[in-house]
């Protein structure tokens, strides 16, 4: 669960270990403290195998040159498990020794998180990165930002590592993945810099972020919505999420009276912040 232990949310666990574990926030405040956890871990642990983290990578999922980089990152040695810091360290050594496809052929995303088999996806277009144009990385800006905007419009609690999928395989369809990985790696600088989450988060989000990009490159033809339906927590429409921000902010303002108002003044108050004022500018500057 990595070095330092910091308050684990519920949203962080798998959908099998969410009911096990609610139990166990006394204060009801969506997170399990030190000693909550320990209750947690320990009554886990008697009857599953697994770790309970929804984040997480079954190294029998990989191919035989990557499970050997996985191997060297797995230093729990957790059932063949790699999580949160053996995530951030596996993704950087398969980028180190350019591996260009990591999972086996045919791997669904569930099997990725949990290790349970499911039927092979079979996917017959061959996927080509965009040319690194104008045109291209506006689009993949366009849909990074969109989904984004999804996100904060449905506003459901644990939904943010699925859009961060959605986001960039939808990206990776737009425009040159190396633009796409430029502007991640900027939002999370930003973050990081300016934002007080744990460390595991923002491993958890870059590895989301990895995710979109790795199966947007295997399964072009996809609805990216219906792959990454395994990162979506209890209760969240899968369907909703397919629909554009537009008809999803016209239907909430519908149901909440002033809804859009309320939107356009949070989001002034996002650029009275320098940091997002100079992201937003240097966005548009990287575009041409």
């Amino acid at each position: 669960m990595g070095n330092e232990f910091v308050n684990i949310d519920l949203v962080r666990l798998s959908q099998k270990a969410l009911p096990v574990a609610k139990p166990f926030d006394a204060d009801h405040n969506g997170n399990l403290d030190k000693a909550e956890y320990k209750k947690f871990i320990d009554i886990w642990n008697k009857d599953h195998k697994e770790n309970p983290l929804l984040m997480q990578l079954h190294i029998k999922t990989l191919s035989a040159e990557a499970q050997k980089l996985a191997q060297i990152c797995d230093e729990d040695n957790y059932k063949g498990v790699l999580t949160e810091n053996e995530l951030k360290k596996f993704m950087e050594l398969c980028e180190k020794n350019g591996i260009k496809s990591p999972f086996k052929q045919g791997v669904s995303l569930k099997t990725v998180l949990t290790g349970e088999e499911t039927p092979k996806i079979v996917s017959h277009k061959q996927y080509k990165d965009n040319e690194d144009s104008f045109i291209n990385n506006y689009m993949a800006r366009c849909a990074l930002f969109t989904n984004w905007l999804k996100l904060d419009v449905i506003g459901y609690k644990g939904s943010d590592k699925f859009f961060h999928a959605v986001g960039n395989y939808e990206a990776m369809m737009a425009g040159a993945e190396k633009t796409v990985k430029q502007v991640c790696a900027g939002q999370d600088k930003d973050k990081r810099e300016n934002s007080k989450r744990p460390e595991a988060d923002y491993t958890e989000d870059l590895y989301a972020n990895w995710l979109g990009r790795e199966f947007a490159k295997m399964y072009p033809n996809e609805c990216p919505q219906e792959l990454f339906s395994a990162l979506a927590p209890n209760g969240f429409d899968i369907e909703e999420s397919k629909k554009s921000p537009t008809k999803l902010m016209y239907e909430n303002t519908k149901e909440k009276d002033g809804w859009i108002k309320g939107q356009i003044n949070k989001y002034i108050d996002f650029f009275k912040e320098k940091y997002v004022r100079e992201r937003f500018w240097e966005e548009i500057k990287e575009s041409f």
